[in-house]
């Protein structure tokens, strides 16, 4: 996870407030459960992290804002997973496609085998 949340770190500006890592952590982990829920697979393929950083900035960078549905005292925060589904919602296209793509390949025989 801490490639993923230096990849997170490096899209803020030098002047933005950039949350602190367990803040971080808990978005990024947030968007990959929804990812795997999507993509129907155990663990989050290497072409879905681009994703998962990608909405794990937009929903921190919108934090408090509209689509917020809920806000823990903790460290950080937490968002409740209706605002991730929201922020996911623009990598629908591309979910698909990597849901596709994981899908595993060949021919399925299906009946009782004798």
């Amino acid at each position: 996870m801490a490639a993923l949340v230096d990849r997170v770190k490096a899209r803020y500006l030098p002047d933005e407030a950039m949350p602190d890592d367990s803040a971080i952590e808990e978005m990024i982990q947030t968007v990959t459960d929804r990812l795997l829920i999507r993509l129907k697979v155990d663990g989050l393929p290497r072409l879905a992290e681009s994703i998962a950083v990608d909405a794990a900035v937009k929903a921190l960078r919108l934090r408090g804002y509209e689509g917020s549905t809920s806000e823990s005292a903790s460290d950080g925060g937490s968002m409740s997973n209706s605002f991730i589904d929201d922020v996911l919602s623009a990598y629908s296209s591309d979910i698909e496609a990597l849901r596709d793509a994981c899908r595993p390949k060949g021919i399925k025989f299906m009946g009782a085998r004798r």
